[in-house]
């Protein structure tokens, strides 16, 4: 009976212990819950932050600019033409009658009035010899007359004047007929070398019947089209290489010495005349040359062949403004080696992508790999801009 009451006091303790024991369990549990709910809030914060700041960090667009430049649009006019002597002549007679005798030979140079062909000339040998007759007597009539006058004032002035009458007449027939023996001799106008003529002596001509060719062959002279928008371009005094048309030998430098004054409304061209010096007399009349004449049309605004892009307005490019981007559209006008001539409302040394193109948009914060430095210009040259171009891209 004294055990049982012993063992009944120990029970209560041991309850007591298990219950304090649950409830910091329990409270620990509730510590820890907040800790992690905590923390787990704090991370989903910094990931929004994280994505909010990627999202600002890829609206900046890297690209490469450079700037427009001012050019020179320079092309060269390449056209065929036929060279012709600067003086040359078809030698036709100016009286028909026959051949006397022949003085040229094919292909010989004979000077300025020298005699190439003469006619049987009889007749007008005595008519000049019969004018003359006539013309000395009545020169000693207006003599006679005159001296009597001085003596003795006996003959009425009507008189003499007859005879003064008289004697012009003879004179001016001394002259016809002296230009009729001259029209039996046909003469070289001008220093030149012949052709080959097809009359002998004793072959009869008329006026129609072509006697030899004269050509002074010192200077060729070669006619070449050229197109109209070159107009105010190519002008008296503009240099050209000149070869022949099977580009064999060397070029020769000629210029220009005549222009024409009208545009075929047909070509849309006008005809420019290039003199080449011809004192070796290796070229010859009727051969063909190729004519190269290096005109300017005008400056032009200068951009990298790659910075030009294609909508459906046609051609732009991007430009930065303030460091935004901004479509600008343009005119092309000559495409060259790495870089196009534009024509467009933008200023000098504003600078266009070059490098980044594809993913710029409009508005777009543009950060410049290739800033302006202090010594970069708008007077740079196209070497320096074909140079630029070509050069690696390193990224």
């Amino acid at each position: 009976m004294a055990s049982t009451p012993a063992k009944a006091s120990k029970s209560p303790p041991d309850t007591c212990i298990t219950r304090k024991a649950r409830a910091v369990f329990l409270l620990c549990l509730s510590v820890m819950g907040t800790a992690v709910t905590t923390g787990c809030g704090d991370t989903d914060g910094d990931r929004d932050n994280g994505a909010q700041g990627f999202r600002q960090r890829s609206s900046v667009t890297n690209v490469v600019t450079q700037a427009i430049v001012e050019q020179p649009l320079i092309e060269t006019i390449q056209a065929v033409g036929t060279a012709r002597a600067i003086h040359s002549v078809v030698l036709y007679p100016e009286a028909a009658g026959i051949v006397r005798a022949v003085h040229l030979n094919a292909n010989t140079w004979v000077d300025a009035g020298a005699t190439l062909l003469e006619l049987d000339n009889r007749d007008e040998r005595l008519a000049v010899e019969l004018a003359e007759v006539q013309l000395a007597d009545a020169e000693r009539v207006v003599r006679r007359y005159k001296q009597v006058n001085l003596e003795n004032t006996n003959l009425p002035e009507s008189q003499v004047d007859a005879a003064i009458a008289t004697a012009d007449t003879a004179r001016i027939t001394l002259d016809q007929a002296r230009v009729s023996l001259d029209r039996r001799f046909i003469r070289a106008p001008f220093a030149g070398v012949v052709g080959i003529t097809e009359i002998d002596s004793g072959d009869r001509i008329d006026t129609s019947t072509q006697v030899t060719t004269l050509d002074d062959r010192s200077q060729l002279l070669v006619n070449f089209a050229v197109p109209e928008v070159y107009v105010g371009k190519v002008l008296s005094g503009t240099a050209v290489e000149v070869r022949l048309w099977d580009g064999a030998d060397k070029p020769l430098s000629g210029e220009i010495i005549a222009v024409d004054s009208r545009i075929d409304p047909t070509s849309r061209a006008f005809t420019a005349r290039a003199a080449i010096d011809n004192a070796s007399d290796q070229y010859r009349p009727g051969m063909a040359f190729e004519i190269s004449v290096r005109a300017e049309r005008g400056a032009f605004k200068a951009v990298p062949d790659v910075a030009v892009q294609w909508g459906a307005d046609g051609a732009y490019i991007w430009t930065s403004l303030e460091g935004k981007a901004v479509r600008r559209d343009v005119q092309l006008v000559k495409r060259l080696a790495g870089e196009i001539l534009i024509e467009a409302d933008i200023p000098l040394g504003t600078r266009v992508v070059t490098e980044g193109v594809q993913a710029v948009r409009a508005g777009a914060t543009l950060k410049d790999l290739n800033p302006v430095s202090a010594d970069q210009t708008t007077s740079r040259t196209a070497a320096e801009l074909r140079s630029n171009s070509d050069a690696p891209n390193n990224g």
